[in-house]
């Protein structure tokens, strides 16, 4: 196989999940107080909280951790010689694997998007995993409509 060139399905994948690891690191929601000076000691200011925060730690890690799953699931079978995946696991084809994982990322980042968080702004990492869950759906169903050809 030539390693070199892989299906867009695959790429849009392997990006996507690439993205959406970089993006769990940056700021996913903001907390804005007034900021002042107070005898010359800085008082307020913003606080910021990544996926991996305390505050978010398991459910918004789900996401980020299911795009690097299917992007490393597509990396090793492409990439790895020598390695052989299994065909199924647990009687689910990879790319019903995918499409699933692809569609409960895009699900639980839509369900932070539309959630109050009156205090709270939403930050750019928010943003960009919504977008990498997305990419990695429209990764995922265009894997499903490929033909079989033998490449990954």
């Amino acid at each position: 196989m030539d390693k070199l060139k892989l299906s867009t399905a695959n790429l849009i994948i392997i990006v996507g999940g690439a993205v959406m690891l970089i993006a769990s690191f940056l700021p996913f929601n903001k907390f804005s107080t007034a900021s002042f000076n107070v005898g010359g000691v800085h008082v307020g200011g913003t606080i910021t909280y990544n996926a991996w925060s305390s505050h978010y730690f398991l459910i918004a890690t789900i996401p980020a951790l299911l795009g690097v799953v299917m992007a490393a699931q597509v990396a090793i079978a492409a990439f790895a010689s020598g390695v052989r995946l299994p065909e199924t696991v647990l009687g689910f084809t990879w790319n019903q694997i995918h499409l699933v994982f692809a569609f409960q990322a895009t699900i639980m980042m839509l369900a932070f998007l539309i959630q109050n968080t009156s205090p709270l702004d939403k930050g750019i990492g928010l943003f960009l995993m919504l977008l990498a869950a997305i990419a990695l759906l429209v990764g995922a169903v265009l894997r499903m409509q490929e033909r079989p050809t033998g490449a990954i």
